[in-house]
């Protein structure tokens, strides 16, 4: 698209050459439009191998498109001057659109109700422009700036450079030549919220502002204040000198961020802890998420949500159990459950030991951090993707970020709306069951089926507009069909490209060892078709999602067929995974070379395929990946019908011990009972060892009933959301909030967040504050128990009933 480069030049504000200016490169740690004295201006903080600066975009504007012929109706309508410009791009109607320059975002706002109001559609009207300008520029992370320096900027002591132009370096600064300093962070306060003390802890150092009369045998670490008010002004001291780039913590946005800046409310003091002295603020009063805090140049990270972006999975993220599961090592305090009011009373009694406390809290989180390679993390998906350093979620503006300057040098704007009107895509195939106990079970999995499909069959939203214009001209040679009706382009396709480049990072990655990049990549490419699936984003086509679920089910079908044909039976397939029995006696010496080969073999199949059928290269891989030398696939409950995504597999480790895998089951799934869960691992184990299930269960039956398994009986569940906003009154842990509450005199119980920890009793779901000694052991059995023993005992030819009558014709 040569011809529109001078266009595109000027749309995205080029400027003179990167040589015949000063020039820094950088990491951008934050990004935000202000306006000063009326004009737009663009500020980025970077981090640079010699220190923090501040990069300034002076005469910039905001930018949106509209169809040509809209451009006079627009103009007359709104009262500003509108300024446009064709620069040879057009819509997915192919219809030629025009760049709209604003001055401002309320001049942006005034746009869009007069387009409503006249049924004129604009694109993009929604990419904010701090992000368009590295968008147009390929720029995520990493930035080289060509500009004029000023000593220091406008609004803080950084040294300011006046930017005027930018570009993705050519080659890219590592991360050894940008140092980021880091600092865990942690208030302690009063249950209304008064601040007692805050623990600060980084590489080699640790702090504690306490509140209180210093003491000659304190910790080295203390400092001590006066009160609250000193303590706030202490720490905005701090943050002045020691400027970390990244703040880490837990819950740090919703409780510490968002309790400091209430406190700095009340007591009128400017919280001006953000670099350069400037001001904490949210974009949305009273909604402290992560996503309305602005805190010029610093990022921050949130240790819980950055363990789920990563995957990571636990019972609670609570830190106490965090830290206990990753670093064997809790919180310095006796009683966690209760720790607000041993908080205050080590306020009060021993604030060496709420300093220990405190810093233990700091310490904690920063070593999750380190074990986990969560900032590592955070820094190569912000590299990839292009979203703010410290964002998570967002997969849809990271698909924008990505795609779209792809698709404006490709002679596109992006559509205004998903073109979906109902017709939806199916899910991914879940083939059916065959129930049983078995021996020797191979699982083979696709490696990253979908964007596998995406790359092979060329599947576009770019690809799919010009592919059903050439299959209206009856151009069948150069479009690849897909499914209901998609056809895609051959030439030029946008997003093929990108999952290539993306599984050639991630094989690098993988050879360089390098976890958190490679993580990332395969977050970001399993994304891929849950955006295109996705009703909130514009790209949004059935065609498109169907072109891969609906592939992917002829591609589970066919693979089936394949290996059915060379003489083994597929028991079970889901979305990529296809489960193979070997058969009773197959007498097969080594079965993971076997895996080896099959997967070998159908890959070449499909490859063969591919080209034979679209003249297309496959990049269809599947894999073995595990062998299970036992593998049960359950019933559904009450039906001889097979389940589907329930089994258990048990593989022999090295040390001749069976490693078993749960999926689906109920002991992976935390809302059940401590007791069906360890029950459940116990019988599958022993059953798998040849052990006696009917006797163990017997034992633990009459054990529960003599309230021996009591401590096993207590529910955990936590409130998302505020009890009385509950729709559900049978809801067993909110009842139990609710009584809780009642009991305890305060909301705190009721309160979204709160984990609620209830028993089930014969008058129901009791709080166990409140030590209910009526406990419906009935209810365990039928409700807990029975669900997880019937399987095993079907195995086993007995029925649960037939065991509970029996047992209790003999008490």
């Amino acid at each position: 698209m040569k011809h529109l480069q001078p266009q595109l030049e000027r749309y995205t504000h080029a400027r003179q050459s990167m040589s015949a200016l000063p020039r820094v490169m950088g990491r951008v740690l934050t990004r935000h439009a202000i306006y000063r004295q009326g004009q737009l201006v663009l500020q980025y903080y970077l981090k640079t191998a010699n220190g923090p600066i501040l990069v300034e975009l002076h005469h910039t504007e905001v930018i949106c498109f509209c169809r040509q012929q809209d451009v006079n109706i627009l103009t007359s309508k709104v009262d500003f001057a509108l300024k446009a410009e064709s620069i040879g791009l057009t819509s997915f109607a192919h219809e030629p659109v025009c760049a709209l320059y604003l001055k401002s975002n309320s001049q942006l706002k005034g746009l869009i109700r007069v387009a409503n109001d006249s049924g004129i559609t604009l694109f993009e009207a929604d990419i904010r422009p701090e992000q368009r300008y590295l968008i147009e520029r390929f720029i995520a992370l990493d930035i080289e700036c060509a500009g004029e320096y000023l000593s220091t900027s406008h609004d803080s002591a950084l040294p300011l450079m006046l930017l005027e132009r930018a570009r993705k370096p050519v080659v890219e600064k590592t991360d050894n030549d940008i140092t980021l300093s880091v600092i865990s962070l942690d208030f302690e306060c009063s249950f209304d919220g008064e601040l007692y003390s805050v623990g600060l802890y980084g590489e080699q150092y640790q702090c504690v502002f306490m509140v209180g009369e210093p003491q000659s045998d304190s910790h080295d670490f203390i400092v001590w204040v006066k009160n609250e008010v000193e303590l706030i002004h202490h720490l905005i001291a701090w943050f002045e000198q020691y400027d970390p780039d990244i703040i880490i913590g837990w819950a740090v946005v919703t409780f510490d961020l968002a309790l400091l800046y209430r406190r700095c409310i009340l007591h009128h003091i400017p919280l001006l802890i953000g670099r350069g002295g400037t001001e904490l603020s949210w974009k949305v009063a009273d909604k402290f998420r992560p996503e309305t805090l602005s805190l010029p140049g610093r990022v921050v990270l949130d240790g819980i949500d950055w363990l789920k972006a990563a995957f990571y999975q636990f019972d609670s993220f609570s830190l106490e159990y965090v830290s206990r599961h990753l670093l064997d090592e809790g919180k310095a305090i006796d009683h966690v459950e209760n720790r607000g009011q041993e908080i205050t009373t080590l306020f009060h009694t021993d604030k060496n030991a709420l300093a220990f406390y405190n810093i233990t809290d700091s310490r904690l989180v920063w070593d999750i951090f380190e074990k986990t390679q969560l900032i590592d993390f955070a820094i190569e998906r912000a590299k990839l993707t292009g979203l703010e350093f410290g964002r998570v979620g967002a997969s849809i503006a990271a698909f924008y970020h990505l795609y779209l300057p792809h698709l404006h040098r490709n002679g596109f704007v992006a559509p205004a709306h998903p073109a979906s009107q109902g017709l939806e895509s199916p899910g991914g195939y879940v083939m059916s069951s065959i129930p049983g106990h078995y021996n020797d079970v191979l699982v083979l999995d696709f490696k990253s089926l979908y964007p596998s499909i995406i790359r092979t069959f060329l599947i576009d939203p770019k690809g799919l507009v010009e592919g059903l214009r050439l299959a209206e001209q009856a151009d069948n040679t150069s479009t690849v069909p897909g499914y209901l009706g998609a056809y895609f382009a051959r030439d030029n396709a946008i997003l093929p490209g990108l999952v290539a480049s993306l599984a050639a990072q991630r094989e690098m990655a993988k050879i360089e060892k390098n976890a958190p990049l490679s993580q990332a990549i395969k977050i970001i490419m399993n994304s891929l078709y849950g955006v295109l699936g996705s009703k909130g984003c514009v790209f949004h086509d059935a065609k498109l999602a169907s072109s891969i679920t609906m592939r992917g089910h002829q591609i589970m079908k066919l693979t089936k067929q394949w290996i059915e044909e060379s003489g083994y039976q597929v028991i079970y397939g889901d979305t990529d995974s296809t489960f193979v029995w070997l058969g009773a006696n197959h007498g097969i010496t080594d079965i993971n070379a076997l895996g080896l080969q099959l997967a070998t073999n159908i890959t070449t199949r499909w490859h063969d395929w591919c080209e034979t059928e679209y003249q297309l290269n496959s990049y269809l891989e599947l894999e073995f990946e595990t062998h299970f030398d036992q593998f049960i696939m359950p019933t559904l409950r009450g039906s001889e019908e097979g389940s589907k995504k329930r089994y258990v597999g048990a593989s022999l480790g090295a040390d001749n011990k069976l490693k078993l895998t749960f999926k689906g089951m109920e002991q992976v799934r935390s809302d059940w009972s401590p007791i069906a869960r360890k029950m459940q691992f116990d019988l599958y184990e022993m059953f798998f060892n040849g052990e006696d299930v009917i006797d163990y269960l017997r034992q633990e039956l009459d054990a529960l009933k003599k309230g021996e398994r009591d401590s096993e009986l207590i529910f955990k569940k936590r409130l998302r959301r505020h009890a009385e906003d509950y729709t559900a009154k049978s809801s067993p842990h909110v009842k139990a909030a609710k009584q809780l509450a009642q009991i305890e005199g305060t909301n705190k119980a009721t309160r979204r967040g709160y984990q609620i920890r209830y028993l089930m009793t014969t008058t129901g779901a009791q709080a166990v504050e409140t030590h209910p000694n009526n406990i419906d052991y009935e209810y365990y059995i039928s409700k807990q128990i029975q669900p997880i023993a019937e399987p095993i005992l079907q195995l086993c030819g007995q029925r649960f009933d037939a065991l509970v009558n029996d047992q209790l014709t003999l008490i």
